[in-house]
């Protein structure tokens, strides 16, 4: 494609993980076009909350998505579904957005959009973190049975985001603070850190 022409001449760059949130629609043809296009894994999620349900269920919402055709797996493309309703921070950090929007540090009093549910994020200090680490470790672990690996996404954004860099001061030096919390504190038995996609399909390919 043109975006990708443009990665190689200008940064030399070829990428290999997908991002697919927003098309309506997913036939057999993407992946096969994606992993032309040297594409090895794909994020989607717009797909009928009933397929996610019964994917959930089975810990099947990460699978090897190829064609009918395909016996020898060369179609093949890693592919992620994410679980919930939508892909901004309400909806991804685990099952309940009315604790995961507490966390989507764009919507602190006095500052940009509200959380819905009426509960709002606080700004993570020494005194609150451990009840504010433990809130959000809750939701990832329950995101964590839905799928086979012990490997978590949960991405931070939404449409029209990180336009301005309070926003980015915001969303990172609070979650750096949990992040630090977390993983100084072995008894909670977690590795958490800030990542790429691709990070991500790679931690799971080397538990896979």
């Amino acid at each position: 494609t043109e975006g990708h022409q443009w990665l190689k001449a200008n940064l030399d760059y070829v990428p290999t993980s997908g991002w697919a949130i927003d098309p309506f629609g997913l036939s057999p043809t993407m992946p096969y076009l994606l992993k032309g296009a040297g594409l090895e894994n794909v994020l989607v999620q717009r797909v009928h909350y009933s397929v996610k349900k019964r994917l959930a269920k089975s810990k099947s919402l990460e699978f090897h998505w190829r064609q009918l055709w395909d016996n020898d797996g060369s179609t093949a493309i890693l592919t992620h579904v994410m679980p919930f309703y939508s892909y901004d921070v309400p909806h991804t950090c685990g099952p309940d957005p009315k604790v995961c929007c507490q966390f989507d540090f764009y919507r602190l009093p006095n500052y940009g959009p509200v959380c819905p549910w009426k509960v709002p994020p606080k700004n993570i200090t020494k005194v609150n973190v451990a009840e504010r680490a433990a809130l959000l470790l809750d939701q990832y672990r329950k995101k964590a049975q839905l799928y086979r690996t012990d490997v978590v996404l949960a991405p931070l954004g939404d449409d029209f985001r990180y336009a301005y860099f309070t926003e980015w001061d915001a969303q990172y030096k609070n979650y750096q603070r949990l992040f630090d919390y977390m993983n100084a504190n072995e008894q909670l038995n977690v590795d958490i850190q800030f990542g790429t996609l691709s990070d991500y399909f790679d931690a799971v390919r080397e538990r896979r």
